[in-house]
């Protein structure tokens, strides 16, 4: 392959140790270079994922430069490397120290060392990384690899993919995750011409040094041409790719991905983890994210639309991600365990709680590439492929995540059926304390934490008694005591999150009220977990919740026996929940043969979508079931673009057949329509036959224009024959619009009896000078 080896060369040819290119050369390939490199250098600073990635593309024309000189001294490899690992230590460090606010090169030296020092120390103990400065570093290091590698490749030796390769990686991994209004797809044209025009320069490189060692003769200029036509077609190709519509992905494929990619998703989450102080640049919706739910600083969320819901019935939440285990830099969601479900069928075995109301939701959500899939409180059943994410065991099924086996669209539509709590208070007073052992991880806590929390805790809830009590104290106190901020200051490094806004600042937003109450909760027994996603949002005149990136949310949901997980809301900034004191109506119970468990209980067959809603959620029989409204794409633009393709192709082939035809005499073109004609007539020549005899067969057929196609024979006979003085009377004016017309209609005519009687009538035709043995057409024709 071109650039896979060194340049030029089989073993047969000798290769010097640089390549020489002369200075029009160097100057090309290093312009090529500066684009490559640099698109993914300014793509990564106008990301804006933190400050002071402005010193990248810095940091990129300084890896060239380097790179370029080593590559063209005589140090040996790993003498070259020692030194550009030396050099780009030197030059990220300088521009990187320069972002610290400190008047003197020394304090500025030793600031950059103790906070790479501290975050290295946080990443291996397992904590939270809050200063963006190691992510800048870390960047900045990478694209200098990249760019001194990508010159050493294409001026020490040829190597195409460790070239472009690397660059290439930073620009498309940044790309994917941002989803901001910057437009980066142009950097990513810009990369991917550059790389274009590299592999078509290399390539000439090494075709012409091979010409040159065999003494074959080319054109000096033929480089010129070469990259001409390399950039047309790099521009045509990116044309065409631009202009395709998003195929869409096969759902086995995408099944398959998501189980190859799982060690991925794992290292997002320790980056995650590592860089939690970065800004996100995509439409926010907070932490469901990702799997972990970190402690950060100041967030700002716009007003700009999430997702549209209606739903019939009482929904407060639009649940997205559940976690679990508590650390001191925040959640994880520790459930590993996947399925795959078809759309509308169950999504867990299912749970016999009381104290539910069936909540059908539609959603219309406006974020393109998202996969994760929101729903009110308990999911069962959605109208899309899903594959569900949590703990499934033979004594529960505990549903964590619903993520879409392929990306959303622009607008993506679906429906979610969810079993919402809505129990009353005494009820819950009543629930006991006989807790299912797979709730026990629930109560998990860090070996290490604060014992004042504990102290604070069992002094709010001092003279409660029933856990619905005491969670009910822990709520109304944070509501009371903490104040709403969302412009906090991260937590410092090694502070645990829920002492810092319990006994530090007394402020936080919704990630620290919902963290507080919970690991309060779980100090004293009680079974408790953080869920976020989104706030029920702005109630529209048309019977939808408008919900915002400013509506991401988290909250907590206490486990009672016999009930299930029911929601709290401890953030000040959100309405409290108002429940019953006790129940009017008798609750709809879901009756169940044998003995009812409070918990879901051990696997089933998973029942049909009909037979669960009747049996399971108390549904009359006859009312039906609510049909998912599958999102149409849209083949409008798609058909016009096709329209365009066909008609250009189209018009293309015209002109190159007319200017072909406008060559030929007079008397070859009417032989070649009669030709053209014959064939959109459906019938085949053999090619044996001499112009008279098809044109009398075809007069046989056509009895009207039989004289007139003999002349067009004649002529082109004697014309071809007979040289350009032979003379042939010229047949009728307007013969071949004749033709065509008077051959369709005879088309037609052998149609019609085909389509009254099943089959193909035989007309007898008589040829004029001409047996009906060897004339016949083959046995394939009818006629």
């Amino acid at each position: 392959m071109v650039g896979e080896r060194q340049v030029g060369l089989s073993r047969a040819f000798p290769m010097a140790p640089t390549v020489s290119r002369g200075v029009g050369g160097t100057l090309w390939m290093l312009f090529l270079l500066l684009v490559i490199n640099g698109s993914a250098a300014w793509t990564v600073a106008l990301s804006g994922w933190a400050d002071g990635l402005e010193i990248l593309p810095p940091v990129a024309i300084g890896g060239l430069f380097i790179g370029w000189l080593l590559a063209i001294s005589r140090f040996p490899g790993p003498v070259a490397l020692v030194l550009n690992l030396g050099y780009g230590a030197a030059w990220v460090g300088y521009l990187s120290a320069r972002l610290i606010q400190v008047p003197t090169w020394s304090l500025k030296l030793q600031w950059l060392g103790y906070r790479l020092t501290v975050w290295a120390m946080e990443a291996m103990r397992g904590g939270r990384g809050s200063d963006p400065l190691p992510f800048v570093v870390l960047m900045g290091a990478l694209v200098w690899l990249a760019a001194s590698a990508s010159v050493w490749y294409s001026f020490r030796t040829i190597r195409s993919w460790r070239a472009l390769l690397p660059a290439g990686l930073i620009l498309l991994v940044d790309a994917y995750y941002y989803l901001g209004p910057r437009p980066l797809a142009l950097f990513l044209i810009a990369y991917l011409l550059g790389a274009l025009l590299w592999l078509a320069t290399v390539h000439y490189e090494e075709q012409s040094y091979r010409w040159r060692l065999e003494r074959v003769w080319f054109v000096p200029d033929l480089g010129v041409d070469i990259l001409r036509a390399g950039l047309v077609a790099a521009g045509l190709t990116l044309a065409l790719a631009w202009l395709l519509p998003a195929g869409g992905t096969n759902e086995r494929v995408s099944r398959a991905w998501s189980e190859v990619s799982r060690p991925l998703r794992r290292s997002q989450e320790t980056f995650n983890r590592l860089f939690s102080s970065l800004r996100s640049q995509r439409p926010a919706y907070g932490s469901p994210l990702s799997r972990t739910l970190a402690f950060g600083g100041p967030r700002r969320l716009s007003d700009t639309p999430v997702m549209d819901v209606k739903a019939q019935g009482p929904a407060r939440y639009w649940r997205g991600m559940v976690y679990d285990v508590y650390t001191s830099s925040g959640w994880l969601s520790s459930g590993e365990d996947e399925q795959n479900r078809a759309p509308m069928t169950a999504l867990t075995a299912r749970p016999l709680w009381e104290g539910r109301a069936v909540v059908t939701q539609t959603f219309t959500v406006y974020l393109p590439g998202n996969t994760l899939i929101f729903a009110a409180q308990h999911p069962v059943m959605v109208s899309l492929p899903s594959i569900v994410q949590g703990y499934f065991t033979a004594q529960a099924h505990d549903l964590m995540m619903i993520r879409s086996p392929r990306p959303f669209g622009a607008q993506q539509i679906y429906e979610a059926i969810s079993l919402v709590p809505v129990p009353d208070v005494d009820s819950l007073r009543q629930a006991g304390t006989v807790y299912p052992e797979w709730v026990q991880r629930y109560l998990q806590l860090p070996s290490d934490l604060d014992p004042r929390i504990r102290r604070l805790a069992e002094r709010i809830t001092a003279g409660y008694d029933t856990p619905y009590d005491k969670a009910a104290a822990l709520e109304a106190w944070l509501r009371r005591n903490i104040r709403y901020n969302e412009n906090i200051p991260p937590p410092p490094p090694g502070r645990d999150g829920v002492v810092y806004v319990l006994f530090d600042i007394r402020q936080g937003y919704c990630d620290y009220y919902a963290s507080a109450m919970a690991v309060m909760a779980r100090t004293l027994g009680i079974p408790a977990r953080v869920v976020s996603g989104y706030a029920q949002g702005e109630w529209m005149p048309d019977g939808r919740y408008r919900v915002r990136q400013r509506d991401a949310h988290t909250w907590v949901e206490i486990y009672f026996p016999g009930f299930g997980w029911v929601e709290f809301e401890p953030t000040a900034a959100q309405p409290a929940i108002l429940r019953p004191q006790r129940s009017i109506s008798p609750t709809p119970t879901p009756v169940a043969p044998g003995p009812i468990d409070s918990t879901p209980g051990a696997s089933r067959p998973m029942p049909t979508p009909r037979r669960m809603l009747e049996g399971d959620f108390d549904i009359p029989p006859r009312e039906s079931l609510p049909l998912p409204r599958a999102s149409r794409f849209s083949v409008g633009p798609v058909t016009v673009v096709f329209i365009g393709v066909l008609g250009l192709l189209s018009l293309a082939l015209w002109i190159r057949d007319h200017d072909r035809v406008r060559r030929l005499s007079p008397a070859a073109r009417g032989y070649l329509w009669m030709n053209r004609v014959a064939w959109l007539l459906g019938i085949r020549f053999p090619a044996s036959w001499t112009p008279m005899e098809r044109a009398r067969y075809l007069g046989g057929l056509i009895p009207e224009l039989a004289g007139a196609l003999e002349q067009v024979a004649e002529r082109y006979s004697a014309v071809r024959f007979g040289g350009p003085r032979a003379q042939a009377f010229p047949p009728p004016r307007g013969w071949a619009p004749r033709l065509l017309y008077k051959g369709l209609q005879w088309r037609l005519r052998q149609a019609l009896p085909r389509i009254g009687k099943g089959s193909m009538a035989r007309p007898r035709v008589s040829f004029r000078g001409h047996g009906e043995g060897p004339n016949r057409p083959p046995g394939g024709f009818s006629e």
